[in-house]
Parts: structure tokens; sequence; C-alpha cells
């Protein structure tokens, strides 16, 4: 059978009687098999030529073409012999190929006549007669000879039947003049049909492990006619296997799957190949989704992989299959028995059976989480995903949120753990049993959201930026608050501590943008005002605007008939309003639906890459969003457990971490841009508005206790931020003096004026102004606002004759290490930029505290209001003493011109051209308006208290009836007075500058402008108002000193406060007069 020879009648006999012998003795053949199978694999292929009918190579083999066999022929000596008749039709003989077809087909009729077609079927068909060791070599040959098929070896032989171990069956025939054939390939899905029902299951698994192998390796073949043959005969084979259904306990489905999933693993497999099982995939899951039970792990990690393959049509296809599974399969994957419903909670009348099935069951739906999160990006790759399949995966998790809401799916009942993620039940760690197997649903999905949250991946549209990103902050967010009455307190943390709060501070300290290095040049004039903002709270599901979007969505063409859950209905909202440039009202969002509009619509973004302006907002403003609709129904339980963790957040980026020391230069602690500090100032803001809203819902005694929360936090916050403020400015001023010092050293060394470094004597010290000996130390002390501070100064009688009052410094011929100064640019860099934002830290929470106070003062009690007045006395004090520091005010000047890569002496001849220190961007412009906006809120709180009448607040609480009027009246005139006072020194010798634009244009005036009035000008206006709205009694009162004040105030140059000043004398002075 191995050579072209006619045969003759004993080589016929031998082989009807091999083929008796191997349905007869079979079960004694062992290792024999394998010529058997040869020699039948070869009447295969003389069968196909005596029918007529063209052989499998010709269809199969993809690398022959019409060129290589001509090549072939005339290589082989074929070459036509040509008579004299022209094209020598006539006279040609027969070439050898011709000779040996006829040689075949002559072979070929005569071992038909004699051995039966039906005796070689039945040498297959017997083999559910052999025992299982024998069946096993039985396989094992055919899937040899199969092997040798494939890559082009058959027309070796019977002797030479033997698959090299090393041969590559992924790539074409190896033989040049035969190809791949596919006869043993059909006899193997023969032999594995008719076994499959008649053979043990384990027996079955065993045969099966070696058959799935060679399926999967075939089915990776370069040839796509031969590899797309493998998958649909396994698909064949899959459709009946899964028509029996499997029994609890067992995962038969998943090994005999295994083969899909392993072609899909195989980088070596072809799109085409790829795109064909997902096909398959999907036909099984539409007729066999009843009977599937292990199968499930094996369809959801295939999808999980068409996620990161590199061809889209692929993660087109995968995603829309899963798209129908939830859309018409969702009841078969979420199998839950009435019985087991009652059974949900008491596991000590489950069987042992029932419990692998409910945690079965769970693992399952886990893995279909994780399919469609695995289209959410978590970083960048070589092929994007198209940012519609990402955000469409985000809307699967929100049905997933909504399936274990309403219980449709039921947690594990063992097994919880959470040191791998890739293992079953893994959920948080800290909580009770109970808890711990209620979240290990709850843990995937969250966890994928928070991949997406931080991903790195870009995931732009028409200038809008992040999409992903902020598709899984909205995501997280609309599930969060509509099953978030679901979680416990403990799980609250859980989730807080252990999935959302490291998400966005990874993604915040991941933002490389330039928004990271913006600043404003006031604190009062934002430069990232490009800064998304926080959603609306999301309306009630049972809102009208609401349904008429589900009901919308529901009558597009081919839109699934199921209802859309509570959770999934608020992301399509979110997201129909985001992609058409809604205004974030989603009781709104079914007219944006109704608009044919395609692509988002909103407008271009100046930093669509940057995390902070796009995410930043959305994401903390989720935190407070949870606190005001989660937390506070959970009365103090709540406050005294969640809220720590949200404020934790908040005050992180508006101070950053809690460990960074100024002085530590080698420190690499994470400091909050400008961006993400009026970020979490916003978000400080909000919360007491939200708070507020809900107050009709806390009892009494709670809201009293929120009230004089409220004032702590902003008393530690104004707090911490002075304490930074005081040690930057500190740690600037020392770096400074120490930058000045090394660099008269470098001049000295330089000129050559050191030479006499050996003969100085202990206490010598180098300075600025020359060197000289240090001859006492004293102490100094003074009172900045509330503390008292103490400063050591060194005395140094100067070689010139001079004395030198300052700073200690170090002995030039000590031998102890000495700090090393960091260059001018270094510290400039490091402490400049954090004063600025401490300004504006400050700015905004005094800025924002009016309106809060406003709300909860008559709440509040005497000691939270002392404790917030000395807090904001004490950051108008710092405010006040960082003005007048010329040293701070030439180190912002130097920042600024350092920006230009100028030395000192070119910041000096450019502040000198320019009459001394400018105004725009100097110090006086941060430290003035954090003043001004601390001397506004003291007096707002002041002028709500004295306004109160004697003993009243508002509030029936009599613990609050503490004397306010009196409280309030000395501080109230005292700040009030000093603020005119100050405005008045400042008009009389800079009015002329005052502009409300002048910070702009500060060029037109050489950088010189009435900063102080141009500052306080707004807090002045509500000096005036309020001496305006004095009753009667309070302005007789206070007239002695008002009056004089009032009639300075006529001559300033401001037409507002001369304006006001005017109401003020007809509304109050004019009485007087008549």
């Amino acid at each position: 059978l191995g050579s072209i020879k006619e045969m003759k009648r004993k080589n016929i006999e031998s082989i009807r009687t091999l083929m008796s012998i191997a349905v007869i003795d079979g079960e004694f053949l062992g290792e024999s098999w394998g010529p058997v199978l040869q020699c039948i694999s070869q009447l295969g292929r003389l069968q196909l030529i005596t029918s007529g009918l063209a052989l499998d190579e010709k269809f199969l083999n993809s690398s022959t073409t019409s060129s290589t066999t001509s090549v072939t022929s005339e290589t082989n000596g074929d070459t036509p012999q040509v008579g004299s008749g022209g094209d020598g039709s006539f006279f040609r003989q027969p070439t050898k190929a011709e000779s040996d077809r006829e040689t075949e087909e002559s072979n070929g009729r005569a071992v038909l006549a004699a051995v039966n077609e039906i005796l070689i079927d039945k040498v297959f068909s017997s083999t559910v007669h052999l025992s299982a060791r024998s069946m096993s070599r039985f396989v094992q040959q055919l899937i040899s000879v199969s092997a040798a098929e494939i890559a082009g070896l058959s027309h070796r032989g019977p002797k030479r039947v033997g698959l090299d171990a090393t041969m590559n069956l992924s790539s074409p025939a190896i033989s040049s003049d035969q190809g791949p054939r596919i006869f043993s390939l059909q006899r193997l899905v023969e032999v594995a049909d008719y076994n499959m029902d008649v053979r043990p299951r384990l027996v079955w698994a065993q045969m099966w492990e070696m058959m799935a192998n060679h399926f999967a390796v075939i089915g990776c073949h370069e040839n796509a006619m031969v590899s797309m043959f493998a998958i649909d005969a396994l698909r064949q084979l899959s459709f009946k296997f899964l028509e029996k259904p499997e029994l609890t306990d067992f995962s038969f489905q998943q090994m005999f799957l295994k083969p899909f999933l392993m072609i899909m693993q195989d980088i070596s497999s072809r799109d085409d190949t790829r795109e064909l099982i997902l096909r398959c995939v999907d036909n099984m899951i539409r007729s066999m989704s009843h009977n599937l039970r292990s199968g499930w792990n094996v369809f959801f990690t295939i999808l999980t992989l068409s996620a990161s393959d590199p061809s889209e049509k692929i993660n087109t296809l995968g995603l829309a299959i899963l798209q129908r599974l939830l859309d018409e399969h969702l009841h078969e994957v979420c199998r839950i028995s009435s019985s087991e419903m009652r059974k949900s909670d008491d596991v000590s009348q489950m069987t042992a059976l029932e419990i692998h099935e409910r945690n079965t069951n769970a693992d399952d739906f886990i893995g279909l989480c994780n399919a469609s999160l695995a289209f959410v990006p978590t970083e960048n790759r070589q092929h994007l995903l198209p940012i519609g399949l990402s955000m469409r995966a985000l809307c699967h998790t929100a049905c997933y949120s909504d399936l274990i809401a309403d219980k449709k799916v039921l947690p594990p009942v063992s097994g919880a753990q959470w040191s791998d993620p890739k293992l079953s039940a893994f959920t948080y760690s800290g909580l009770s049993e109970k808890e711990s197997l209620e979240m290990a649903l709850w843990r995937p999905i969250l966890e994928g959201l928070a991949a997406g949250v931080s991903s790195t991946a870009a995931s732009n549209t028409g200038g809008v930026g992040c999409l992903v990103q902020r598709g899984s902050v909205m995501t997280m967010r609309a599930i969060l608050l509509r099953h978030g009455h679901l979680f416990s307190i403990p799980q609250w943390l859980a989730v807080l501590e252990q999935t959302i709060l490291p998400a966005i501070q990874t993604a915040a300290e991941s933002d490389k943008s330039a928004v990271v290095k913006l600043l404003s040049e006031s604190p009062s004039v934002s430069s990232v005002d490009f800064v998304s903002e926080p959603l609306q709270l999301p309306p009630s599901p049972d809102d009208e605007g609401l349904l008429k979007f589900a009901e919308q969505a529901q009558s597009v063409d081919g839109a699934p008939k199921r209802p859309l859950g509570s959770a999934e209905l608020l992301v399509e909202a979110s997201f129909a309003d985001l992609r058409h440039g809604g205004d974030g009202n989603l009781s709104r969002a079914y007219l944006l639906a109704m608009k044919d509009v395609e692509g988002i619509k909103t407008s271009e973004q100046p930093f669509p890459d940057s995390w902070i302006a796009t995410t930043a907002p959305i994401a903390l403003g989720m935190l407070t969003d949870i606190a005001s609709e989660i937390m506070l129904t959970r009365g103090g339980s709540g406050r005294e457990k969640i809220w720590p963790v949200i404020m934790g957040q908040f005050s992180r980026w508006t101070f950053g971490d809690n460990s960074w020391n100024p002085s530590d230069e080698t420190e690499a602690a994470w400091l909050p841009c400008e961006a993400l500090v009026r970020t979490g100032c916003h978000e400080l803001h909000r919360f007491p508005l939200k708070l507020f809203e809900a107050l009709p819902r806390l009892d009494k005694a709670e809201a009293n206790v929120w009230a004089s929360e409220l004032c702590e936090i902003f008393v530690d916050a104004l707090k911490k931020n002075v304490t930074l403020e005081g040690l930057i400015h500190e740690e600037l001023i020392k770096s400074k003096l120490m930058t000045m010092n090394d660099s008269a050293d470098e001049k000295k060394q330089t000129n050559g004026e050191n030479g006499a470094a050996n003969n100085r004597g202990n206490g010598r010290v180098s300075t600025p102004y020359g060197d000289g000996t240090t001859v006492a130390h004293r102490v100094d002390e003074y009172d900045d606002g509330k503390v008292t501070k103490q400063v050591t100064i060194s005395i140094t009688e100067l070689d010139s004759g001079a004395t030198l009052y300052g700073m200690p410094q170090p002995d030039i011929n000590s031998e102890d290490p000495v700090k090393k100064p960091i260059s001018r640019e270094k510290f400039l860099d490091r402490y400049i930029p954090a004063l600025k934002v401490r300004c504006i830290a400050a700015h905004s929470i005094q800025t924002s505290l009016p309106s809060v106070i406003n709300v909860f003062a008559a709440m509040t009690g005497k000691d939270a209001i002392t404790a917030l007045l000395g807090s904001l006395e004490q950051s108008r004090q710092t405010a006040m003493n960082a003005t007048k520091d010329a040293d701070m005010a030439l180190a912002f000047q130097e920042a600024m011109f350092s920006e230009w890569e100028d030395g000192v002496e070119e910041v000096e001849a450019s502040l000198g051209t320019l009459g001394g220190i400018t105004n725009r961007g100097g110090s006086q412009m941060f430290f003035l308006t954090q003043e001004a906006s601390a001397n506004r809120a003291i007096i707002h709180i002041l002028s709500l208290l004295f306004g109160e009448s004697g003993g009243s607040s508002g509030s029936g609480d009599e613990s609050n009836d503490w004397g306010k009027q009196q409280f309030a009246e000395p501080q109230l005139m005292s700040r009030m007075l000093d603020v005119l006072d100050k405005f008045l020194v400042s008009d009389e010798k800079e009015g002329h500058l005052i502009d409300p634009h002048v910070w702009r244009l500060s060029n037109q005036r050489r950088g010189k402008i009435a900063l102080y009035c141009t500052s306080f000008a707004t807090t002045v206006v509500m000096i005036l108002d309020m001496i305006k709205n004095f009753n009667e009694d309070q302005f007789r009162k206070q007239k002695d000193s008002l009056f004089p004040i009032l009639c300075k105030l006529i001559r300033v140059q401001s037409d507002e406060v001369r304006s006001l000043v005017h109401d003020v004398m007809m509304h109050h002075v004019a009485p007087y007069l008549t």
C-alpha cells in the first residue's frame, strides 16, 4: 500500500484477513493497531481515487499551486513528448503521474471488490466492545495515523507510520507532493461518537483527554481548511455530548469543551479559527444552555480571552455573545430553585451536594462577571478595544449587581478566602464568615470597576478623554447608590478601604499630565476651572423620567425584552447623558436618547488624557454621595466608623500624606496638585450642604452632633493647613539662607579668598557679608496668633567690624557633618508651589465656611464656635505675617524668574528694571487673599451670632442659649474696624491703582497694584452691608467708633464703597440730623 504497484491476489487477501483480525481479535492487537489503521487510511485513499473524487490533498493543501506542480513535473522527468503534430496531442505518451493514477485506480477497484466497505466501517464501530486498556491503545494509534496524514506523511506506508515526536502539526504538510489528509481525523470523530454513550464517564474522560489534545493541535493548523474541519468536528461532538444532562458534582462538560479553550489560548491560531470557535460557542449557548453546567466555565473563559484578542472583529463578536446571553439566557445562568431560596440563609439544612452546587453556581456567575470586565481595559496595549465595547461591558456589570441584589444569584456557602483573586470565593478580609461570603459575589465586580477607575489605558473620543475611567466611576457609583443599603457597616469599611480608596488614590498619583504642574496666579482666580464637576444625585428608581428612558430603550429594534434593573437603568441613562453632552439631570435623559445623534457631542477638553481633570471630581464626589445617601441612614455608627474613612480621603487630597515632612529632602511623600486640592475642598463644602438636606431624616440629637462634627472638621482642616504653611515657610527661609551661604563660599573659593581657612579658630563662620566669629546666641519669642514661637538668633562679629544678627551658621572648622544646601532651583521648586497650594487650600476652605455656618450656626455650641474662630484667626495671623516677610516675597519672585532659567544676578537685574518686587505672582497676592477670606469668614460668623436676639437660637435647644450677642459683639467690632482702618491706609497710599482686574494687567503699571484694597474690597463691602442692616439699638451703641471711620471712607477711590457709605449715612446717620 505504500508504493504504487499493481496489487496481486495475495495482497488483496492479506488486506481482507487484516480487516477480519481487527474486527474479531482487536482486543489483542495493542501497538499493532498502527499498521492496521495505516492500511485502512490507504484504503480510504484508494476509494477516493476509484470513485473519481478529488483527493483530500487537492483541496486541503493550501501551499500547492499550479506553478509548483508544473515545476515538480519537469524535475521528475515528466515532460510531455511532442511529435511533429505541433502540440503533440495525438502522439503524446502518458506521464508518470497519469500512469500512477491508472495503477491506483486499478488497485482500488480490485481491493474494494474484495473488501467490503462495511467491513472497514465495522473496524471502527466494533471499538465499543474493546476494553478500556485496548481502547486507549487504539485511540493512541489512530491519533498517530491522523497526525501523519495531517503532516502529509501518509504515503510512506504501514512500516513508516510512526510520527516523529518533534514534528510540528501546526505547520503545512512537510512533503512537497503530498498534502494533508483528514481521513483518520474523520474516523476519530466516528469513534468518539460510537463510544460516547456506551463508555462509563471516567473511561470516556481518559479517552477524550487524548483526543482533545489532538483536536486542539489540529485546530491551530496553518491550513484554514484543516483547522476548521477539526473545529467543526468538535462542534458536532459537543452538541451530541451536551444533549445529556451533567450529573451534579461532575465536570465532564468542562473537560469535553477544553479543546475550544486550548485553541483560543494558542497564539499561533488563525483569526478566522478563533472567530469560528466563538460562533460555535454562540450556537451551543443558544441551543444547549438548558443543559450547561460545568461547561459555562469554559465558555466564560473563552469570552474573556476574546476581549484581549488583537482582532477587533473577535472583540465585537465576544461582547455580542455576552450581550445575547444576558438578554436571552440569563435565567439559565442563574438557576435558583424555590428550595434553594428557602435554604439560602440556613446552611445547616443543605446537603454536601447542595453546598457544592451552590458554590459552583457562584463560581460560574463570577466567571460571567469577569468575562464582561475583561472588556474594560486597565492598561495600554498594542490593539486598543473600541470605546463602545468597554462602555457596554460596564452596563453588564450593573446588570450583575441587580441580579445579586434581587437574590437571583446566591453567594457561596463555604470556602471564603482573600489571598488569591483567581481562586473561588475571593472576598474581603476582616469580616465575619457570613459577611465575607456575601461579599464573594460583590468583590469581583467592585474590584473590576476599581481597576477601570485607575486604568492607564487611553480612551479618548472626539476630544473627550478618560471615558473608560469615567464610565467605571459612574457604574460603581450607580451600583453603590442603588444597592449600598444591602451592605453592613463592616462591609462598607472593607469596600472603601480595600477597593475604592486605593483605586482613586492610585489613579491620582499616576496622573503625569500637565495638570499636576498648573498653578493659579491667585487663590481667588482658578487656572484649573476646566476640571469637571461632580455628578448630580440620581433620581429615585421610580422617577418618571427614568421610566420613560427605560421604555424608550426597550422599544429599539433588537433591544432585550427583559426589564432593566435599577442600577443598570441608572448606568444606561448616565451613559446616554455623557454621550449626548447632557447636564447630568438623568430625569431628562430620555429627551437626549430621542435625538438621532452619533458620537459624543460634548465640547473638547483641554486635557483629555488627565485623570485629575476628567475623573477625579466624579470619583471624590461619589464618596460625598455615599456619605449623604448611605452613611447618614446608619446613624451614629455610620458617623463614627464610615465618616472618618471618607473624611480621610478628603483630607489626603487637600493636604497630602500625613507623613510628609518639609525638612526631609529625601522623602518621596505624595503631595496633591492644585486641581486635587480644590476638588477636596469642594467636597468638604458640598457634604455639609447635603447634610443639611438630610436633616429632616435625622433625629435632633444626631443633627446637633453633626453640627459640632462639622465645626471640628473645619477647625482641624484649618489648623493642619496653618501647621503645614508654617513648616514650609520655615524650611523655605532656612534653605534660602543656606543656599546664599553656599553661593558666597563658592565665590570666595573662586577668588582665592579662602587661603587662610586653616588658621580660623573655633566659632568661625562664613556669611554672605564676610567671615566672622559667633560671640553669643539669644532666644527671642513672638506670638504667632494662638501659638508662641521661639527663634534662636546668633550674634556674629564680622571681620569688617560690623555685627550681624541672624540664624545660627555652621562652624566652618567643625568636623560634624553639615546638611548640604540644596540648589536654588530645587528649593524653589520644592517649597514655593507647596506654599501656593496651601494658600489656595486655606482660601477655599475659608470661602466655603459662610454658607456652611448659615445652616448650622443655630445648632452649634459655644465651644465649637470658639474653636472655629480660633482656627480662622490663626490662619489670618499666619497669612498676615507671611505678607510682611520680605524674604518670602523675594523667594516668590525668584521662583517666577527661575522658570526662565535665570541666575541670581539676572533675577536682581530684572527686579531692578521693574522698580523692585512685583505683585503679579508674588507672595502678597496669595497671602493677602488668604488673610482677606479669613477675615470674611470671621466677620460672617460673628455677624450671625450678633444678629440673633438675646438667647434665641432658633433651634429650640436651650443648651445653645449662651449669650451669643455678648460673645460676638466685641470681637466683631474689633475685626471690622481693623479691616476698615487698614483699607483706608492702603487706599490713601495706593488707591489710584485700584482695578478689579488689575492683577492680570500688572505690566501696565510696572507690576504695582493696590493689593490690599483689591483683596479686601469684597470684605469692606460685606462690612458696610452689615452696618447698614444694624438695627437702631446696635448702631447707636457703636456709633462713636463707626461714625469717624465712615466719614473717612467717603473719600476712597472705590465707587461701590462710597455708594454704600452713602446708604449707611442716609439710613443711620440722617435721622440724628433731623
